[in-house]
């Protein structure tokens, strides 16, 4: 019985965590909790992916509303984005089942860390920030008319490594908002969050009818998560762009050379 009370209190906590950084960070959780949960609760590989997909649902829904209050949402953005993500989203989790564990779990790792490093150092910022000297470039808070062609390749690619990662995509959509369409920080998260709630119940049924979900660790988690996910996203709109940026580069790039670590049997 304390083994069972002990192991529910640490799965709700993984879930405020996730949930606080997926608000803060306009991601769906999955690049936070993926790597916790293979390397805490020591799940298998799809397992964790797959768990982690469903807990994306809630995390970025709750997240999303709170951005959309604010008006930090690019509407018109994430409806170009949305519906290839979705189909890349099932094409995405679909190849998971076909990747060996140890291999999906490396790739997961080197993804993430080089999305971190870049945040976390601010070289794509750096990149912009010349942009603007030079005059070739601003800061939006809605995106400019951009070629629907850019925003659906971006939308798919975006949706695909959500669903093959079990992640909610913000990983890649983030950057991308920034630095291709130089939309502001706050708009890219809640922008990012709106498509990431769009992917994350395909993406979550595909998972599930390929056996990659443990329903009792996401059900827990989830309780953890909507609290946790409703904070994080009153934070973030609250604390300085630059901080969010880095913030969110750290968290990444830490979670992704642990989980390499572990992978390879380093330690």
């Amino acid at each position: 019985m304390t083994v069972d009370i002990v192991a529910t209190i640490e799965t709700l906590l993984i879930g405020l965590v996730t949930g606080v950084l997926s608000g803060a960070f306009g991601v769906g959780g999955g690049i936070f909790c993926t790597p916790v949960v293979r390397l805490l609760l020591n799940v298998s590989p799809h397992v964790a992916v797959g768990t982690t997909m469903a807990l994306i649902i809630p995390t970025s829904i709750v997240g999303a509303v709170n951005y959309i209050k604010q008006k930090q949402i690019d509407i018109r953005l994430a409806k170009l984005l949305a519906p290839p993500a979705v189909v890349g989203t099932i094409l995405g989790a679909t190849a998971t089942h076909y990747v060996q564990p140890v291999i999906l779990m490396i790739l997961f790792a080197i993804f993430a860390g080089i999305a971190g490093l870049d945040l976390a150092l601010g070289i794509g910022e750096g990149l912009t920030r010349r942009k603007k000297e030079l005059g070739e470039t601003t800061e939006y808070e809605v995106a400019p008319v951009v070629p629907a062609h850019v925003a659906i390749g971006i939308g798919f690619w975006a949706g695909f490594l959500a669903g093959f990662f079990g992640v909610g995509g913000g990983f890649i959509l983030v950057p991308c908002l920034l630095y291709t369409f130089h939309i502001s920080v706050k708009a890219a998260f809640g922008t990012s969050l709106l498509v990431i709630a769009a992917v994350s119940i395909p993406g979550t049924l595909t998972h599930a009818t390929q056996g990659h979900m443990d329903f009792h660790l996401a059900l827990s988690m989830i309780a953890g998560a909507v609290p946790g996910a409703w904070l994080g996203s009153l934070l973030s709109l609250r604390l300085k762009d630059s901080i969010l940026r880095r913030g969110f580069g750290v968290v990444m790039l830490l979670m992704s050379v642990m989980l390499a670590i572990k992978e390879l049997g380093i330690i």
